[in-house]
């Protein structure tokens, strides 16, 4: 599955990537509202989360995935795809080709430790 992931094209990763955040705000929610707060810290196990089992063990599993990779690659699909209030976080760190390299990196890296 890697190599496969590997050849894949890069906007259909980034869209992979940008489903699993999007299920993970949508079970965090689900299983947050229910204790009457909202926690969107991804620093925290899925322990505090009370919420139904299946979206305690999507959120524990996303994060799981997360607390897996590199510095680089957290902060990539952190900034990218989960909390991307800033278009061009990354000028000051990373050169345009490092920082493609970096994401395509980090994306098969946390889609394949979802696995």
């Amino acid at each position: 599955m890697i190599r496969r992931r590997n050849t894949a094209k890069f906007r259909n990763l980034c869209k992979e990537t940008n489903e699993v955040a999007r299920l993970y705000f949508k079970a965090l929610d689900a299983s947050s509202l229910r204790n009457g707060h909202a926690n969107l810290n991804m620093a925290h196990t899925s322990m505090e989360y009370r919420g139904n089992e299946v979206n305690k063990l999507y959120v524990a599993k996303i994060e799981a995935a997360f607390k897996s990779l590199d510095l680089d690659s957290r902060r990539i699909i952190n900034n990218d795809f989960f909390f991307n209030n800033y278009k061009f976080w990354w000028v000051e760190l990373y050169s345009t080709s490092t920082y493609y390299r970096l994401k395509r990196t980090a994306i098969c890296k946390f889609l394949d430790s979802l696995e």
